[in-house]
């Protein structure tokens, strides 16, 4: 074969679909994830630019184990301040009869409907400062051999009792759950007019004024229009709150316990439901 003749083979080779967006091409960290997401029936044409991007460099301390717990009482008093209270008594007046409707349909109390919007995201406020890409995708690959290799060596250091099973047992359970939350993100982004690299969420991947993880904005939203209006909405927001709660058991007259199961499906945290059954009690007070 001429040497000619051959190098036009190489190079109609090296530029087939077959070569284009190679995983081989991708940072080493994220091969596996982006060959997992196509396989899985994600548009490689769409994942590749995304992963190939410095935006998504992953995020170490999303990739650390800790034995500690963000969820204690203290990190909510400051929702149940004059002022926090004031805000959301605010934001009840305003959106009365938005609230009013959504108690109608889904037997919701607008009271702590309201409640979680304010420990949410501040009616909007602040629904996150983290890209929302980088954080699922370095939370889907902390179960890799060598992370979980830095993670045991780090919680040796203060635990030596802790067994390495359980570091990894932890790290597969939550980069299993990172994994559906990014295939969910994904796929809601794919047709948005949005730069998917630019969506910001909570330090979980959190979206919106109400802060639902991707599953449960598929599962759960009440969208009137597209998921970029959703982010702000506050009618959206509220109706979608009220959707979740209502699918998950909440209705008018439910016990303490009861409204405390609910909520825990919302955040599973006991110090997070008390807080919205109190300040949706001091909403509720001489309104």
């Amino acid at each position: 074969m001429k040497p000619l003749l051959m190098i036009l083979i190489l190079l109609c080779g090296l530029f087939s679909p077959g070569f284009a967006n190679d995983s081989r091409d991708l940072p080493s960290h994220y091969q596996p994830l982006f060959e997992r997401l196509v396989k899985d029936g994600l548009d490689k044409d769409f994942l590749y630019p995304l992963f190939l991007d410095t935006r998504t460099e992953p995020i170490q301390n999303r990739m650390n184990i800790s034995l500690l717990t963000r969820e204690i009482p203290e990190i909510y008093t400051k929702f149940l301040t004059f002022e926090s209270i004031l805000l959301a008594k605010s934001f009840l007046r305003q959106n009365l009869s938005i609230l009013k409707e959504m108690e109608r349909r889904f037997d919701v109390d607008m009271e702590v409907a309201v409640a979680i919007l304010l420990v949410e995201s501040r009616f909007g406020e602040n629904i996150g400062k983290h890209r929302v890409i980088p954080t699922l995708a370095s939370m889907a690959i902390m179960d890799s051999a060598e992370n979980l290799l830095r993670n045991y060596s780090t919680i040796r250091e203060t635990s030596p009792e802790v067994p390495f099973s359980w570091v990894e047992h932890l790290a597969t359970r939550r980069a299993s759950w990172a994994y559906k939350e990014l295939r969910f993100f994904l796929e809601m982004v794919r047709s948005e007019d949005m730069d998917p690299l630019e969506i910001y969420g909570s330090i979980a991947g959190a979206l919106g004024m109400p802060q639902f993880i991707p599953s449960s904005y598929m599962a759960y939203a009440m969208n009137r229009n597209s998921f970029k209006e959703w982010l702000y909405d506050p009618e959206a927001a509220i109706f979608s709150i009220g959707n979740y709660l209502k699918l998950h058991g909440w209705k008018k007259g439910l016990s303490l316990s009861h409204q405390k199961k609910v909520l825990w499906h919302y955040n599973r945290s006991e110090p997070y439901g008390e807080t919205i059954l109190r300040v949706a009690e001091k909403i509720r007070t001489k309104r």
